[in-house]
């Protein structure tokens, strides 16, 4: 194992205490307190890291950008008493280097200078590179652990009956894919597949992007406008977030359902419908009838079968393997040769992955990113990286209203997931749009308290 280079090219004063900071670190260390004559000195790659006192160079400081832009593989920290100096400032942030300013703080330092051997180190660590994918593939579907062998069998026994299905699933594992594969299963393979979010769009906008509008319909309707039955016909039709849909377009989708014919918005004439239906939700379609997100009768005619697609904590053996998939896709994509670390593959394993699929793809895509040539645990996305034993509880505070419970859930999620939406949304069950409604909701509720509070106090 190569052995990391620092070269500190320091004053006497600062020359010590820095090199006490490197003295628990397995580092080769090469000191110069003669910082013109170590730049002058300099060879093409000295070190991994170079710690240089800025001021000490004077009107010489030219010698230092020269030998960053020689180097761009060499980690540099600069110290400086952070004089102004328009043109060092700009070469700065040409050469993208990192300058402390006295006094400076030990353990800033410390903390810098632990990262960057670590970051330096991973090519000592380097696993064997990820280049080919082990997960087995079926249609759009990646895994062979023995939930998704049984979800296998059953999508070749429904896709040739053209019959309408209900995917149930959560967030994040793939029900578009199991809709795809099902279209690719059915009678006409090369028929069209058409997609629409129903917890994305307003419901205007809905009906208009399933059924069509005329010209004239509604303010901006310049021209006539052919809708998702329309564009799908003899394929099929995907209504992802059946239970978002609003119940007045619940029920134009039941006539659908029941007649085979819809009418464009705006117009006077019916058309007839020759699609595959295929709907999903992240719902319990049981307890979404009986809290009115969905009609019984739609359930009834849509979910002639219900497709149960598995959470990835329950697919043994799949995390592995799609994390291979997903590394050696960029690794071809990047032209790189990335491995992963065995202790990174147990935290993968080890994580409960609320957002399945897509946020084990996330989670690899973040690593790759940040890592040098080998993801390790700490290039993982903090969820991921940080090992849990337990769940995490939330505290919930006495006489705690439903929609305060409703509104702490959101928030304390939402901090956990490091104020992202899209996850926030993934976690709770629950579309983008609506968490986004929620907090417009809250704050509107926050500012007119504030207002209130005011009012009182003026008049106080």
């Amino acid at each position: 194992m190569s052995r990391i280079s620092v070269a500190l090219l320091l004053s006497e004063q600062d020359i010590n205490w820095i090199s006490d900071i490197l003295r628990q670190a397995d580092a080769d260390t090469t000191r110069v307190t003669d910082v013109k004559q170590g730049l002058r000195a300099w060879n093409a790659a000295p070190a991994d890291l170079v710690v240089c006192d800025l001021d000490e160079l004077g009107d010489d400081a030219e010698f230092i950008w020269q030998r960053m832009e020689q180097s761009p593989d060499t980690e540099w920290l600069l110290l400086s008493r952070g004089d102004p100096h328009p043109d060092w400032n700009a070469k700065a942030q040409q050469c993208v280097a990192t300058v402390f300013r006295r006094p400076v703080d030990p353990e800033l330092v410390q903390a810098f200078i632990d990262d960057t051997l670590m970051q330096q180190g991973q090519s000592s660590r380097a696993s064997k590179p990820i280049l080919t994918s082990q997960a087995n593939q079926f249609g759009y579907l990646l895994g062979s652990s023995a939930p998704m062998r049984h979800l296998y069998r059953v999508l070749k026994r429904l896709g040739p009956t053209g019959a309408n299905v209900l995917i149930v699933g959560e967030s994040g594992v793939g029900k578009e894919h199991v809709a795809k594969t099902l279209h690719r299963l059915g009678c006409d393979p090369n028929a069209p597949f058409m997609a629409i979010n129903c917890g994305a769009l307003s419901p205007e906008l809905i009906e208009s992007e399933l059924f069509g509008h005329v010209k004239g319909a509604f303010t901006g309707a310049h021209q006539d406008h052919a809708g998702i039955f329309h564009q799908a016909e003899g394929g099929t039709v995907f209504l992802d977030e059946i239970t978002e849909m609003p119940q007045a377009l619940q029920v134009k989708l039941l006539r659908v359902l029941e007649s085979g014919e819809y009418r464009p918005v705006g117009s006077t004439h019916n058309q007839r419908a020759n699609v595959r239906l295929v709907a999903a939700t992240n719902r319990d379609p049981q307890q979404a009838i009986a809290s009115s997100r969905l009609r019984e009768d739609i359930y009834y005619r849509l979910a002639q079968f219900v497709v149960n697609v598995p959470p990835l904590r329950e697919r043994e053996g799949d995390i592995e393997a799609l994390t291979t998939h997903f590394l050696a896709e960029l690794n071809h994509q990047f032209h790189t040769q990335k491995g992963i670390d065995p202790q990174a593959i147990k935290r993968l394993n080890a994580h409960r992955w609320p957002g399945n699929v897509r946020e084990l793809k996330h989670a690899i895509e973040h690593g790759y990113l940040l890592c040098a040539e080998t993801i390790l645990p700490d290039d993982l996305p903090q969820a991921v990286s940080t090992p849990t034993n337990t769940p995490t509880a939330m505290i919930l505070p006495e006489s705690l209203t439903l929609d305060a419970l409703e509104r702490l859930a959101i928030t304390q999620t939402l901090a956990r997931c490091d104020g992202n939406k899209t996850r926030t949304a993934e976690v709770l069950g629950i579309s983008p749009k609506t968490l986004y409604n929620k907090l417009n909701q809250y704050q509107s509720v926050s500012s007119s308290s504030t207002a209130g509070e005011r009012i009182d106090s003026d008049r106080g």
